[in-house]
């Protein structure tokens, strides 16, 4: 990824970053974000089970589930920076069109 500001980045690089970052997102949600949070989940369906979960160290809660917040962290900086991408990739567009309509 261009690591320009986005200011000083051309429609092309615009694009190019745009779609690292979806693979990027993709590549996380899949390998990280998902199987974190389904570590919680495996834990907190316990719950309804008195026995088994007073077997479960309340460390191990706040690790798995301060290990799926730092993911949903990284997940939240790379929508920012789509969402930033995409804004100006809108912008510079609709400013390419009204240039060609005016020429």
């Amino acid at each position: 990824m261009d690591e320009r500001p986005i200011e000083q980045l051309t429609l092309r690089g615009l694009f190019g970053n745009a779609e690292w970052l979806v693979r990027e997102l993709d590549e996380h949600l899949e390998q990280s974000f998902l199987p974190r949070i389904r570590a919680v989940d495996q834990l907190v369906q316990s719950h309804a089970k008195p026995a088994v979960r007073d077997e479960i160290p309340d460390s191990t809660i706040r690790s798995r589930v301060a290990a799926m917040l730092g993911s949903d962290d990284f997940s939240q900086k790379l929508f920012s920076q789509m969402e930033s991408h995409l804004a100006a990739i809108d912008e510079r567009a609709q400013r390419a069109v009204q240039q060609r309509e005016t020429t």
